[in-house]
């Protein structure tokens, strides 16, 4: 079984109730993220034009399409829940915790988002550049032996560990004057970062900012490196409290290393990964010879006389 590494990341929503948030735990990051991504990723599908006659295609990467292969989801059953796309869009559009439109003004469910820390690749954007990774972890680290002065307002208002960084996110719900300095912590690091912010970065940092000028409570959970199968997720040992993973250097069996916590680690967890939803098999809703149709009428939609489906 070949394993790829994610990253360790930052889940998080800002709590501000709405109709397209009418489920159980509706604060939650995760349960955030799992109920209103379908509604990003058609409107992915339809800035992208990949939809056609109420059913949404995934972009297709060959120019050979196998018919048993392509992807969809019919527009219908992603909004049976939510209403329609034009409600969907009222809600957003006024919405307060909307951080997308601030980037995107026709962007919805702007209210949440993952944000990478740890084994983020750099691109090769300039010669000045080099491919890499960088860690924030780190560069928070070499940031603070720098500034002496917010390194003492992070020991003053978050709880100590080792890296300082853990202890920034260990409130599930920060107060104010948290996210204010989690604000600082975060504008500062990233003028660190030797590459242009990427977009899950600069959304986390406007999430931040919005959260302080309106006042709207911001539900943070710290998720620890992981492996997958791509099935499954594996999420090695890791301290229950700051969310570090255990191993020999942080964890002795009965205490958390970098935050203090008394205790066993959690034991290794395995969960589904993300998956493709909404997408799934076309031909498994429209049939074999429904999804040959379809994907002839796109072509002709698309004026394409390269790609040929079989």
């Amino acid at each position: 079984m070949m394993l790829g590494k994610t990253p360790e990341f930052i889940r998080w929503a800002l709590a501000h109730e709405c109709a397209l948030r009418d489920f159980p735990n509706w604060q939650d990051p995760n349960r955030t993220e799992r109920h209103l991504r379908a509604i990003r990723v058609y409107q992915n599908a339809v800035k992208q034009d990949r939809v056609l006659d109420g059913v949404a295609v995934e972009a297709l990467e060959s120019d050979m399409v196998e018919v048993d292969e392509v992807l969809g989801f019919r527009v219908h059953d992603v909004f049976e829940f939510y209403g329609d796309p034009e409600s969907v869009a009222n809600t957003c559009q006024s919405c307060p915790a909307n951080v997308l439109k601030k980037i995107d003004s026709s962007a919805w469910v702007g209210c949440y988002g993952l944000m990478p820390v740890s084994e983020i690749v750099l691109p090769d954007l300039v010669e000045t550049v080099p491919q890499g990774s960088i860690d924030l972890r780190i560069v928070l680290e070499e940031l603070l032996s720098e500034n002496p002065i917010l390194s003492e307002r992070i020991q003053q208002r978050f709880d100590k560990t080792a890296p300082s960084w853990y202890g920034l996110w260990i409130s599930r719900i920060p107060s104010l004057t948290q996210r204010q300095i989690q604000l600082e912590v975060i504008e500062a690091v990233l003028e660190l970062a030797p590459c242009s912010v990427t977009p899950p970065w600069e959304v986390f940092r406007r999430g931040l900012r919005l959260s302080i000028e309106e006042d709207i409570p911001l539900h943070i959970q710290l998720v620890p490196e992981a492996e997958t199968d791509g099935v499954y997720w594996f999420v090695d040992p890791h301290c229950g409290r700051c969310g570090a993973i255990s191993n020999t250097q942080t964890h002795t069996g009965k205490q958390c290393l970098v935050c203090k916590n008394e205790g066993r680690p959690r034991e290794r967890q395995r969960r589904f990964v993300r998956g493709k939803r909404p997408y799934w098999k076309m031909n498994r809703f429209l049939g074999e010879d429904g999804t040959r149709e379809f994907l002839e009428e796109f072509n002709k939609y698309k004026g394409w006389d390269h790609v040929t489906v079989r």
